[in-house]
């Protein structure tokens, strides 16, 4: 959820442009979401782990694409930004074990 608050915040930080002040806010909005809906393994409203799995990862490279895409049009803050939360993301999905813990 840090990560995603960070998405919405730093763009106004950083006085970005609409598009990826935008595109930080959705975002980060989903980040969000994503990371509430998987707190709870087999309860109502969340995610079976193979689907949060799935969109861990997806939202991973929906970052380092829109990076790409920042960089391609001249926005290299953005970039930068997209492409460190990206990266953050892929490291973090590719070390975490997706399996129902016992609390």
């Amino acid at each position: 959820m840090v990560a995603g608050s960070a998405l919405i915040a730093v763009p106004f930080l950083l006085g970005l442009n609409a598009a990826p002040l935008v595109s930080g806010v959705i975002v980060g909005a989903l980040t969000i979401a994503l990371g509430i809906a998987g707190t709870e393994p087999g309860a109502r409203g969340s995610l079976p782990l193979s689907s949060q799995a799935a969109y861990d990862r997806g939202l991973a490279l929906g970052l380092l694409v829109s990076a790409g895409l920042f960089g391609l049009f001249g926005e290299l803050e953005a970039m930068g930004l997209f492409a460190l939360a990206g990266l953050g993301a892929l490291v973090t999905t590719s070390v975490t074990r997706y399996s129902a813990g016992t609390a």
